[in-house]
């Protein structure tokens, strides 16, 4: 079996992909391990001949290189197609708009190495573009580790705790949790938060749920104005919203955090404003998206 498989989901980023697919294969080889990797690169409806750009660098690639042409659009479509291509005993998450660092296929070996089960891990992300905004980054200096037989679920939320382009896993992990929820992510109907939704299953089903602050990928996703930050805060906030719906009966203790996050923007009302202040989005902007997401979910996402 392949060691390791990096699944790269891709949509009209012919400008981009080539230098995440070559930080692939740097950290392959810098690897002493020299393990087996596989690239998965799902094209996702693309119109500028990503697929063939892609095929073309595939063909001096140290790396076995599968193309999955996937017209469907959304990302956990993507991503669920991309799995189903994956051969590695390890499989991967990484965006296009992103680059491994040389020692992130050693430092991914090395944490499997020491794990006793099964571990769905995520490590740092750094900005790749100093003049890009310092947003969809995680630079936690420390390791935490969310285990159900050890964590309480009434104070847990783990939305963020790490982020969807940089993911790793065991197969087992997919084979028991199952699918990317395909009403979530960008494409689909709720237009983010497929990865919360996946990693809260996992975590569910007993999974460990680590951050690592090695494992470093640089995010190089190009958001320069207020305005790209705000927009991708409202999906992230309409997302949200629709987890709470989906897990509400069952878990009510995870949407705890729209309880504090309603007890925030009553606070803003008397005092300094919360939440991303600093991207003009306050508690009371996000409290409104979430209600909107969880009315979205209960009339739309159920029927889907």
């Amino acid at each position: 079996m392949t060691d390791v498989s990096v699944v790269v989901c891709t949509r009209n980023r012919a400008h981009a992909i080539l230098n995440c697919l070559q930080s692939i294969a740097d950290s392959a080889a810098h690897c002493e391990a020299k393990a087996e990797l596989q690239i998965v690169v799902v094209d996702n409806g693309s119109r500028d001949g990503t697929a063939s750009i892609v095929r073309e660098w595939a063909r001096n690639s140290p790396i076995a290189v599968d193309v999955v042409e996937q017209p469907r659009v959304g990302l956990s479509v993507a991503r669920n197609s991309g799995v189903a291509t994956a051969r590695g005993r390890l499989v991967v998450f990484t965006d296009d708009d992103c680059r491994l660092e040389l020692n992130y296929i050693k430092d991914l070996l090395a944490h499997d190495a020491t794990d006793s089960g099964p571990v769905l891990r995520g490590g740092r992300v750094e900005l790749g573009d100093a003049t890009d905004l310092p947003f969809t980054v995680k630079t936690d200096c420390s390791t935490f580790r969310y285990h159900i037989r050890k964590t309480n679920l009434r104070m847990l939320h783990l939305g963020g705790c790490i982020l969807g382009c940089n993911m790793a896993m065991r197969r087992e992990v997919i084979e028991k949790v199952g699918d990317f929820d395909e009403r979530f992510g960008a494409g689909g109907m709720f237009p983010a938060a497929e990865d919360t939704d996946f990693i809260f299953r996992a975590y569910l089903a007993g999974f460990p749920i680590e951050y690592v602050p090695d494992m470093t990928v640089r995010h190089y996703h190009g958001r320069k104005s207020l305005a790209d930050i705000q927009q991708l805060l409202r999906n992230y906030d309409l997302g949200e919203g629709a987890i709470y719906a989906k897990y509400a009966l069952r878990h009510p203790a995870f949407v705890r955090q729209f309880y504090w996050d309603l007890k925030a923007s009553l606070r803003e009302l008397f005092g300094p404003k919360t939440y991303q202040p600093q991207f003009g989005v306050f508690s009371r902007h996000k409290i409104a998206r979430n209600i909107r997401g969880i009315f979205s979910y209960a009339f739309k996402g159920l029927r889907a």
